[in-house]
């Protein structure tokens, strides 16, 4: 860029000695029309330089103002997909709510809750990468995984154990979205 720079200055200055040369041999008036047709072109090429400054500047705003109005959109519209998944289950659960006030039978309407709730465990875990933390009680605790908010020291554990599950894990792909709030077995010291 900077060759180009001096490429541009030399040419300039070859052209301002070609033109003082020129100049030279001119008569004063003949002077006067030539600088002032020169300054003429000047004018033009800086009124031209200036039309394209103002209209990369308008693009480079107008662009600017894209970019904003389609991040807007993707932030007000990121969950689309999501709500779009959970509106069946919602039916499923107007309908469940229909079926219990209409007073059926307990052990159905139980059943029925169980089957939506299994259907958003599988929605949640095909679409999204929801995994829950399955078969935990009897593993070695990891402060990674889960939380401990009960201990219980006791001979029967040769390392920290989960003895107890009081709420669910999540990964959310390989990732703990939410640690198993759980009850740890502590061997005795």
């Amino acid at each position: 860029m900077e060759k180009n720079v001096n490429t541009e200055m030399n040419e300039e200055q070859l052209q301002d000695q070609m033109h003082q040369s020129e100049s030279e041999n001119l008569t004063s008036e003949e002077q006067v029309t030539f600088l002032e047709s020169r300054v003429q072109d000047l004018e033009r090429e800086i009124e031209q330089e200036k039309e394209t400054y103002v209209r990369k500047v308008a693009d480079l705003d107008n662009y600017r103002k894209r970019l904003l109005r389609e991040k807007e959109s993707a932030v007000q519209f990121a969950n689309e997909r999501f709500i779009g998944d959970l509106l069946p289950i919602l039916d499923d659960f107007e309908r469940a709510i229909e079926a219990g006030s209409e007073g059926g039978d307990v052990g159905t309407y139980a059943d029925g809750v169980k089957m939506i709730y299994n259907q958003i465990l599988d929605m949640l875990s095909k679409n999204w990468g929801l995994k829950q933390m399955d078969s935990i009680i009897g593993t070695e605790f990891s402060p990674h995984e889960h939380e401990a908010l009960m201990m219980e020291e006791g001979s029967e554990w040769k390392t920290e154990t989960v003895v107890a599950e009081l709420q669910k894990g999540y990964y959310l792909h390989d990732r703990v979205l939410r640690t198993a709030k759980v009850k740890v077995g502590k061997p005795s010291q």
